[in-house]
């Protein structure tokens, strides 16, 4: 009887590892598109990469005779509210919050996004704040920022940086929310249907933004090299694609407050790729950070309490 739920944890941590791989992703590709694309039509080409992904196997599902849904218009204004609130904060406006203030205050300021996390899980669905999850997120805190001692070091709080720094902390709220709002609606809808529908509304109000605000519109692509359109179909295909299914699927299995830790991986797997692509070296704390941040996270993912009864309950819906 024991097999089953330690088979369940491992299987969530190494999917919660192999997310935070491509994550990681975006980084270096986010950096090459950005070159030649603004924020807005960035991530218009982004989302709607990664719903030409997801339409094919959300259309096989909504032929299957099994799946017996159908549309609900009291719907539209959950992922409307997902869409606005939790996908153009941390896209759009936080890369207009990083450009008026700087890259080390956001990746220092990133570090809230667990916390809101475990926060508003508390507060809309009602989740336990246990004392392994408090250690837990600690741990990754004090990884991350022994893994980020070079940000440390340029990070300004600054009054004339109060407006971006401010900016970044809502698009970290924005992330937050989408997390949380998003395994609110697992319990009425699949993860296709909720990437999808929110990715539309989302795709919308990019489309808008870079309509209005920006000096080249999201539909005017000629004159973009190749390397921008590779840079955006790893984002689209990968970090937003195959790397979101996997996060929705072990969010319906675990709680909020399980998996938020193991954003702090993302750092560690983004270093790795620097290493192996610019051939940055890697210091003893940086090291000793990634290490407690992998503690914390095997910690949290295999030995909370939750875990157990969460990884039995998808298995009995597989």
């Amino acid at each position: 009887m024991r097999t089953q739920p330690q088979r369940s944890t491992w299987v969530n941590l190494i999917a919660l590892l192999f997310v935070n791989v491509l994550w990681a992703a975006q980084y270096p590709a986010y950096k090459l598109a950005s070159d030649e694309m603004e924020s807005a039509a960035l991530n218009f080409w982004t989302l709607l990469f990664a719903s030409s992904l997801l339409i094919p196997p959300w259309l096989l599902r909504r032929r299957s005779p099994s799946s017996g849904k159908t549309f609900e218009w009291g719907t539209v204004g959950r992922f409307i509210a997902l869409g606005v609130f939790g996908i153009v904060p941390p896209s759009v406006i936080l890369s207009w919050g990083i450009s008026h203030s700087s890259a080390s205050n956001a990746a220092i300021l990133s570090l809230t996004i667990p916390v809101l996390m475990i926060g508003l899980g508390v507060l809309m669905l009602g989740e336990t704040l246990t004392l392994l999850r408090i250690s837990c997120l600690i741990l990754g805190i004090i990884g991350t920022l022994l893994m980020s001692s070079n940000d440390l070091e340029h990070v300004s709080l600054s009054r004339h940086l109060l407006l971006g720094n401010s900016v970044i902390l809502i698009g970290g709220l924005g992330s937050a929310f989408y997390n949380v709002y998003s395994k609110k609606l697992l319990s009425r809808h699949s993860e296709l249907e909720i990437l999808l529908y929110s990715y539309a509304v989302g795709g919308i109000a990019c489309a808008a933004i870079s309509s209005i605000f920006e000096r080249k519109p999201f539909y005017m692509v000629k004159g973009y090299s190749n390397t921008t359109w590779f840079a955006l179909a790893v984002l689209g295909f990968l970090s937003w694609g195959v790397a979101m299914i996997l996060w929705m699927w072990v969010l319906s299995r675990l709680e909020v407050g399980q998996i938020s830790t193991s954003i702090y991986l993302l750092p560690i797997f983004g270093l790795l790729l620097s290493i192996l692509t610019v051939h940055d070296r890697i210091t003893m704390s940086q090291i000793l950070g990634g290490l407690l941040t992998v503690s914390g996270t095997v910690a949290l993912t295999c030995f909370d309490r939750a875990s157990s009864g969460a990884a039995t309950l998808s298995d009995s819906n597989l």
